[in-house]
């Protein structure tokens, strides 16, 4: 029998490591740190993000699902359309997406990223 994989809690973590980041830097670089608690070893990842106030360029090659647990985050599509998030938001980035990541209040997220 396969086991359950749990993150409790993720907006209380305090254990949030450095990680590469996310995307290009337009300025200087924001700290971003997750806790990734699942990895099947396929290309399904999840876990915890997050990302303190910045921009950054972004072409991503996998979809992922996202749930915003904390902070204020605006994304702009190379069309030009403008999503703003808060906490409790959910919303997807579809596999190609691109565009700017625009941080304004330290964001924390909940993600599945599937290559």
């Amino acid at each position: 029998m396969t086991a359950l994989s749990v993150q409790k809690q993720p907006l209380a973590l305090t254990d949030l490591a450095e990680c590469p980041s996310f995307g290009e830097p337009i300025g200087p670089l924001p700290k971003q740190s997750y806790n990734q608690f699942f990895d099947d070893g396929q290309g399904t990842t999840m876990g915890t993000w997050e990302c303190e106030p910045g921009k950054l360029k972004l072409d991503l090659g996998v979809m992922e699902f996202c749930h915003l647990i904390k902070g204020i985050w605006t994304l702009t599509d190379d069309k030009g359309e403008v999503t703003v998030l808060k906490a409790g938001d959910s919303f997807a980035f579809p596999r190609g997406w691109k565009g700017t990541s625009e941080v304004t209040e330290t964001v924390r997220k909940v993600y599945t990223i599937i290559e």
